[in-house]
């Protein structure tokens, strides 16, 4: 893994909860669309792109399933 990766990790695995009262930081169409764009800069393999996958994942498990 690279320093960035390291680096971007960090700043993912350290979020803490979400407080119930703010509103969403992304729309549930945003948010699909962010893990798309991750998914695509993981297909690479540049700085990042281990942090990329990650985090898609993160927020892919997160999302409600398509109905």
């Amino acid at each position: 893994m690279s320093e960035l990766d390291d680096r971007l990790l960090g700043l993912i695995d350290t979020v803490v909860d979400v407080d119930e009262q703010r509103l969403p930081l992304l729309t549930l169409r945003e948010a699909r669309a962010a893990v798309e764009l991750l998914q695509l800069l993981a297909a690479g393999s540049s700085e990042g792109a281990f942090a990329a996958r990650h985090l898609a994942g993160n927020l892919a498990r997160r999302l409600p399933a398509d109905g």
